[in-house]
């Protein structure tokens, strides 16, 4: 059994690394390779410790991604790393954080070649890392475009990847011989965007039920039976993070100690970003502590309720959700009346 540790906050260059490991693995096992990604949120950890703990009936080795661990329990951490010290040899496990440290006992249990810590860009490489993409695409972009897609970007190549690339096809089609300019950037990358938790989290945070119904239903789009799940999942974090901001200010603490100290079930997070802070702010503005509460309970609801549903019946629940947050701020609500209101 092999572990690999991926450690930082640039998503592009760990993706990549963990295609790399993909690759070498399928082309030792071939067809006998099979791949499974998990996240530490709750409602999860059953299923994946279950799969470290038996072998696959299907396959000769199996691929585990585990990422998101920043987000993990104590207790998350500490059976995982039992898991570690006895591995089953017919998996490989890789354990990605967007934090440059983690759970010394974690550290330990991973080999220090097989951990890697991988940095955000400087502001300078950004710029040089944009422009040598698209020439790599035969393409040349002017000075105010890359800015502005910095901008609009987060700081990781594997969105910067994902954006250039729509916007290469984009431009490909319309004007492959002039430089990529300001306006395509703002025209065509603002409509390229993918929805997620973290994107319907604002619309929730700010109390605006139509533009968080128009994300949920761009989110569901996407046509991946994970999506629902994920979502639960991620805005169960998300409110546990806003929960620990508004018990701050209404503690009398001052903004800066607040989002300094956030954090999600008794870990650390942080909040640093200007756009993030606004959003928080406005979330801990709207609801008070008592009403996350009642969020966070009609969330674990919902969670239960989209993995015991049929297909069809999951985009009404998340729908409800959605209503029950904004317009109830967690409190039951009845069919007919939310019938009736929509």
């Amino acid at each position: 059994m092999s572990s690999y540790l991926l450690l930082g906050p640039e998503a592009g260059a760990k993706a990549d690394e963990v295609k790399r490991i993909r690759s070498e693995l399928a082309a030792r096992y071939g067809d006998g390779l099979e791949f499974e990604r998990f996240y530490p949120f709750e409602g999860e950890q059953g299923e994946l410790f279950a799969s470290l703990a038996n072998d696959s009936l299907f396959s000769d080795h199996r691929l585990i991604l585990i990422s998101q661990l920043e987000n993990a329990s104590a207790a998350f951490l500490t059976d995982l790393a039992g898991y570690l010290a006895n591995p089953s040899p017919s998996a490989t496990v890789i354990l990605a954080t967007n934090e440059t440290s983690i759970s010394k006992k974690i550290m330990d249990a991973v080999p220090k070649e097989r951990t890697r810590t991988f940095y955000d860009l400087l502001e300078g490489e950004k710029s040089a890392w944009i422009r040598t993409h698209f020439r790599r695409l035969g393409l040349t972009i002017t000075s105010e475009a890359v800015e502005l897609l910095i901008a609009m970007t987060e700081d990781n190549t594997q969105e910067l990847r994902t954006v250039c690339n729509q916007l290469a096809l984009f431009w490909r089609h319309d004007s492959p011989m002039k430089p990529i300019d300001e306006e395509a950037v703002q025209t065509y990358l603002h409509h390229s965007r993918v929805e997620d938790a973290f994107t319907l989290f604002p619309h929730l945070a700010a109390g605006d039920l139509k533009k968080a119904l128009a994300s949920l239903h761009a989110l569901l789009g996407s046509g991946d039976y994970q999506t629902p799940v994920l979502l639960v999942s991620g805005l169960l974090w998300q409110f546990r993070r806003l929960l620990s901001v508004t018990e701050g200010f209404e503690e009398g603490k001052n903004e800066q100690e607040v989002f300094t100290n956030a954090h999600v079930l008794l870990k650390n997070s942080a909040i640093r970003r200007p756009k993030d802070k606004t959003t928080y702010r406005e979330g801990a503005k709207r609801y008070t502590s008592k009403d996350i509460r009642s969020i966070i309970i009609a969330l674990a609801q919902a969670d239960i309720e989209v993995k015991q549903s049929r297909t069809e019946e999951v985009p009404l629940i998340l729908e409800r959700l959605i209503y029950r947050i904004v317009i109830k701020k967690g409190k039951e609500l009845s069919t007919a009346s939310f019938a009736t209101l929509l």
